[in-house]
């Protein structure tokens, strides 16, 4: 499913405000616990620090912190992003003075992190407080977001009593149910908009999203991407076993493709009904011209047992080198993938020639 992310922050792969309600609200984080913030708003605020570098650090935070809730003994941690540089970990069951040790520990860790990144003497502010048992069946959400913002006064202000009379804990829980509720039903209508019920990929809406999202990475950082442009060949004669074959078919050709990717990597449906679009992050044109030839060599091995073998053409764009805009790239890739198709089909081709196993001239 596509959806998720709008539970999740993009930028570093935690939770974000949406995601700690949804886990509030689900009981996750049992009746009692501690919970840290880790507040890098300082950092974001210094001009002197251009928005890579400080991007780098944001991202080196969110790494500590997922190695973190990777131990053994942390592993009912929970994090999430609420804001450009605020952090929040849940910790079920653990007391105020484990949550400071661990709070200390990333501290240090950051700043040898940020070290490394041209910023010296990087701190992030932190703050500790503490959930009590509420119900047997959990921590309220009221109670979480206090705690939280707590936390969160902590590392900021050296005095900030906050005391809600009960009424406004009922209230706070009340509107976030309905938020939630709310919440589903976008995630709902999100995924409908955005998935291909036939083959369980992303469809071409989502497809359009992926490419102006690689293409902001690369003019975020520099760092180079691609683009291929895959079509079956042939397919057609599925049509002559009927459309639920053929279907059947599609969903899995979409399994052959996505279980040939890189966990970072994306595949969509395209336009038609056998076309499709693979993202590569952080891969030049000879990784893509690689990556190109293992989907084809696997969709022609992978296919062998069904009742008519299938093979795919496969097109190769990369950014920089054929274009910045989804246009260029997107066209690119398309007469690529015509060049593959008028050389005989079942080859992977750029603009300046097909790979099959090699680069042909």
């Amino acid at each position: 499913m596509l959806m998720g992310n709008l539970f999740l922050d993009p930028q570093t792969g935690l939770g974000n405000f949406f995601g700690l309600l949804k886990a509030a609200t689900s009981g996750a984080f049992g009746i009692k616990g501690t919970i840290i913030t880790l507040d890098l708003t300082e950092l974001l605020a210094d001009e002197t620090h251009d928005k890579k570098t400080v991007d780098s650090c944001i991202r080196a935070l969110a790494g500590l912190i997922r190695a973190e809730i990777a131990r053994d003994d942390y592993r009912r941690i929970a994090a999430f992003r609420i804001g450009d540089g605020e952090f929040v970990m849940v910790l079920p069951e653990k007391t105020q003075a484990e949550a400071e040790n661990l709070a200390t520990e990333i501290g240090i860790l950051f700043r040898e992190k940020a070290s490394w990144h041209s910023v010296p003497n990087a701190e992030i502010r932190t703050g500790t407080a503490t959930y009590g048992e509420y119900g047997k069946n959990g921590a309220s959400v009221s109670t979480i977001l206090k705690a939280a913002y707590l936390a969160l006064a902590d590392c900021r202000y050296a005095e900030f009593p906050m005391h809600l009379p009960i009424w406004a804990e009922k209230l706070i829980d009340h509107m976030v149910e309905r938020v939630y509720e709310t919440l589903d039903l976008l995630d709902e209508a999100f995924n409908l908009a955005l998935n291909d019920e036939i083959s369980g990929l992303p469809n071409y809406r989502a497809a359009e999203l992926f490419l102006e999202q690689m293409l902001e990475e690369y003019r975020r950082y520099g760092e180079p991407c691609s683009l291929l442009l895959i079509d079956g060949d042939n397919l057609k004669q599925y049509n002559l076993l009927g459309y639920q074959r053929g279907n059947r078919m599609i969903r899995e050709l979409a399994d052959l493709l996505k279980n040939g990717l890189r966990h970072s990597d994306r595949v969509a449906r395209w336009l038609s009904g056998d076309e499709f679009l693979v993202f590569l992050q952080n891969a030049d044109r000879h990784f893509a011209l690689q990556v190109g030839e293992r989907l084809r060599a696997a969709v022609e091995e992978g296919s062998k047992d069904w009742p008519f073998p299938v093979t795919i053409s496969v097109g190769v764009a990369s950014c920089p080198e054929d274009g910045v805009t989804a246009e260029e790239l997107l066209a690119k890739a398309e007469e690529a993938n015509y060049a593959a198709k008028q050389r005989g089909k079942n080859q992977v081709c750029e603009a300046k020639g097909c790979y099959n196993g090699r680069v042909q001239k």
